[in-house]
C-alpha cells in the first residue's frame, strides 16, 4: 500500500525527477535525495500511477554511452562500483571544474519529454548543484516548453538546451541586455511553434541548499532559475552555517511587484493559467551536507539532515502534490503517516518541553590526513535506519544537537585555499551599474536577504535552530548561526542571527 491512495479513475500520473549533488550516489552515506527515492512508489520505467527518475552528478554514471543515443541510458547502472578509482578521480575533476552541466539538464528533460502525458503532474527535487540543475530543468521547460515525444531525440534535446543556455551570455547592463533578451524570447517562441512544444507546469520544486558553483568556475546563470511562473510550489531548505566561498546559497527571488503575472494573460485552453509561485525558504542549522545529507554513514542517529528531510516530506503532503509514498519508509524516518494530510501545517512545539540544561551539542573532530586518504580507498559500511521509538518532535529535538560537518574545519586542505584567493564576483557599484570586483571570502558566513526581499517579510527558520541555540557545546559555548542578515558590504556590519531573533525578524516554523 502507498499513500495517499489514488482513486482508480484518477486522470493523472506523477513524474518525479530526483537530482543528487556532485559526487553523491547510492552508497554508504546517502543524501536526502536517495532517502526520498527509497520512500517513493515506482521506478523510471513506464507505470500508470507514478514514475521516478534518479540521477547523480557523477560523470561516469551520467555520461555512460556519450556519443551513443540517450535511449540506451540506464539510470541504475553503477559505474562507480565497476571502476572505483577512476570514479574518484573523475569525481574530483568534476567538483573542481563543474563540467558538462548541460548534460545534466538534458537527461531528465528528455525523460520528461518522452514520458509526459496530458494531465500528468511533474515534481522535481535536487540537492546542492543538483538543486540548481533541478531549477534549470524547470527553467528550460518554462523557456521552450516540453518537446513532443516524437521530436525529443538526443540531437533535438541538445539543440533546445543550447538555445536555452544563451541566457548565460546575456549582458548585465540593462541597455545592452534588453534587445538581446527580446531577440532570445523570439527564438524561444519560434522553436515552440516549429516543434509544437507542450506547455506544462511544475507541480512541486523541492531543493536542499541550492548552489550553482562548486569548483573554480564562475557561477552558472540561467533563466527562470530564481523565479518561474510555471512552478506551482517551491520549497527550499537552506544551511545557516555553510561558509565556503563556492557554496553560496541561491535564493528564490520572485517577480517584482509590478510584474506579477496576471493569470488571465497566459492562460491557454484546457490548461491552468500561470501565476505566482507558492514559495517557502526555510533556514536550518548546519552546513551544506547537514541539510541535504551525505555527511554520515547510513543508519546514523541523531542526524541534522533528517530534520529538513522530514520537513520536505511534510510539504509534499501539505501541498497535495500527487506523489505516492511508502508509509513504512515514512515511519522509519520518524513521521507518523496518519498525521499527513493536504493543507495541514505542523506547528512548532514548545521549546520548554525539551530540557536544555544537560543537553550538549555534539562536535565531530577532524580525522587527520591518514584517515582522510584511507577513506578514498576503503569505505566504511553504513546500516539501515531502524524504526524509531520516539515521536517526531523528540527526534527533531535530538537531531538538532547532532554535529555539524564543517568542511573548512574537517578538510581544510581541500577547501581553505579558495577562501584566501581573490575571486571575482558581481558587484553593484555606487552608480547603480553592475561590475566585477575581486575579493577574499575569508570563510565568512552566508548572507540572508533583508526582510523586504523575503517571502512573508520575515526570516523563516526551523524551530530546531532555536533548540540548538538554547543548548551548549561541551566547552560551554553557545551556538550562534554563522549566517547574517542584510546586504551591507562588510560581513561585520550585517545583523547577527541572534540579534535578528531578538528584534522579531525570525519566524519559527516546523
Amino acid at each position: 500500500m502507498f499513500i495517499p491512495e489514488r482513486p482508480a479513475d484518477a486522470k493523472f500520473r506523477t513524474l518525479v525527477v530526483l537530482l543528487d549533488g556532485t559526487g553523491d550516489s547510492v552508497d554508504n552515506d546517502v543524501t536526502n535525495i536517495v532517502h526520498l527515492k527509497n520512500m517513493l512508489y515506482g521506478t523510471y520505467k513506464e507505470d500508470d500511477k507514478q514514475m521516478v527518475l534518479y540521477l547523480s552528478i557523477i560523470p561516469n554514471k551520467l555520461q555512460r554511452g556519450i556519443g551513443s543515443p540517450m535511449d540506451g541510458f540506464d539510470p541504475e547502472f553503477d559505474d562507480e562500483k565497476a571502476h572505483p578509482w577512476k570514479s574518484s578521480v573523475q569525481r574530483t575533476w568534476e567538483q573542481a571544474f563543474a563540467s558538462d552541466f548541460g548534460e545534466y539538464v538534458a537527461r531528465p528533460y528528455k525523460w520528461l519529454a518522452q514520458n509526459y502525458k496530458d494531465g500528468d503532474k511533474i515534481c522535481i527535487f535536487g540537492f546542492s548543484r543538483g538543486a540548481y540543475t533541478a531549477r534549470a530543468l524547470a527553467g528550460m521547460i518554462n523557456a521552450i516548453g516540453l518537446l513532443p515525444k516524437e521530436a525529443s531525440s538526443e540531437t533535438e534535446v541538445k539543440a533546445a538546451y543550447d538555445l536555452y543556455d544563451n541566457f548565460a551570455d546575456l549582458p548585465r547592463a540593462k541597455a545592452d541586455r534588453e534587445p538581446k533578451f527580446v531577440a532570445l524570447m523570439d527564438e524561444f517562441q519560434a522553436l515552440k511553434e516549429k516543434k509544437k512544444c507542450r506547455e506544462v507546469f511544475i507541480e512541486f520544486l523541492g531543493c536542499w541548499d541550492t548552489v550553482n558553483s562548486v569548483g573554480y568556475q564562475r557561477a552558472i546563470k540561467l533563466g527562470y532559475t530564481r523565479t518561474n511562473d510555471i512552478v506551482r510550489t517551491f520549497r527550499h531548505a537552506i544551511a545557516l552555517d555553510e561558509h565556503r566561498v563556492k557554496f553560496k546559497q541561491n535564493n528564490w527571488s520572485g517577480p517584482p511587484e509590478d510584474k506579477v503575472p496576471n493569470p488571465a494573460d497566459k492562460a491557454t485552453v484546457g490548461k491552468p493559467p500561470r501565476g505566482t509561485t507558492d514559495v517557502e525558504e526555510v533556514w536550518f542549522s548546519g552546513c551544506h551536507c547537514d541539510i541535504g545529507g551525505g555527511s554520515v554513514l547510513n543508519g546514523t542517529r541523531p542526524n541534522l539532515a533528517h530534520i529538513p528531510l522530514r520537513w520536505m516530506i511534510r510539504e509534499c503532503f501539505n501541498k497535495n502534490n500527487g506523489m505516492m509514498f511508502d508509509p513504512q519508509a515514512i515511519k522509519i524516518i520518524g513521521i507518523d503517516p496518519s498525521s499527513l494530510s493536504p493543507g495541514v501545517k505542523r506547528s512548532p512545539p514548545e521549546i520548554s518541553t525539551f530540557s536544555s540544561g544537560f543537553a550538549k551539542i555534539a562536535v565531530v573532530e577532524p580525522e587527520g590526513w591518514v584517515a582522510y586518504f584511507k577513506s578514498w580507498i576503503w569505505s566504511k559500511k553504513g546500516t539501515e535506519l531502524q524504526l524509531p521509538n520516539k515521536s517526531e518532535d523528540e527526534l527533531d529535538a535530538a537531531d538538532a544537537l547532532a554535529p555539524a560537518y564543517d568542511q573548512l574545519v574537517l578538510n581544510p586542505g581541500k577547501w581553505a585555499l579558495m577562501e584566501r584567493i581573490g575571486l571575482k564576483k558581481d558587484n553593484l557599484n555606487d552608480d547603480g551599474k553592475w561590475g566585477e570586483i575581486s575579493e577574499q571570502h575569508l570563510s565568512h558566513g552566508r548572507t540572508i536577504p533583508p526582510l523586504k526581499e523575503l517571502h512573508g517579510g520575515k526570516v523563516k527558520a526551523h524551530w530546531t535552530v532555536r533548540r540548538r541555540m538554547e543548548c551548549r557545546f561541551e566547552n560551554g559555548k553557545t551556538y550562534v548561526p554563522l549566517a547574517r542578515v542584510g546586504y551591507e558590504k562588510k560581513y561585520e556590519d550585517k545583523t547577527l542571527f541572534t540579534k535578528a531573533v531578538e528584534d522579531g525578524w525570525v519566524e519559527w516554523v516546523a
